[in-house]
C-alpha cells in the first residue's frame, strides 16, 4: 500500500513524500524531527517538538493505520506537528 505523507514541524519547515507504507512515513517524520536539530537555539524547544512528534508517532501507527487501511486520509496536529497520511490512488 503506497501513501502520500506530508508533515509541518513549526519553526522549522513542510515538507512531503510518497512512502510505502504507515512505518516508512513514520520513519520519514522521525528522521525529519533529527534533522530539525539544527534549527533550534534551545535544546529544551527541541525537546518539546521531539515529545509532540512522538505522540503524533503513536496516532500515526494506530488511528492512521486504521484509517488508510480503510482507504481514508488522517490527520493530527499536536505541539507544532502536524502530519498527513492519505492512500496513494
Amino acid at each position: 500500500m503506497g501513501l502520500w505523507m506530508s508533515w509541518t514541524l513549526a519553526g522549522v519547515g513542510t515538507a512531503g513524500a510518497t512512502v510505502d507504507d504507515v512505518e516508512a512515513a513514520v520513519r520519514a517524520l522521525e528522521a525529519s524531527v533529527e534533522r530539525s536539530r539544527l534549527a533550534f537555539d534551545s535544546a529544551g524547544d527541541w525537546e518539546r517538538l521531539r515529545g509532540s512528534a512522538n505522540l503524533v508517532r503513536a496516532g500515526m501507527l494506530n488511528e492512521g493505520r486504521e484509517a488508510v487501511e480503510r482507504g481514508q486520509a488522517w490527520r493530527l496536529a499536536l505541539g507544532g506537528v502536524h502530519v498527513y497520511l492519505a492512500p496513494s490512488k
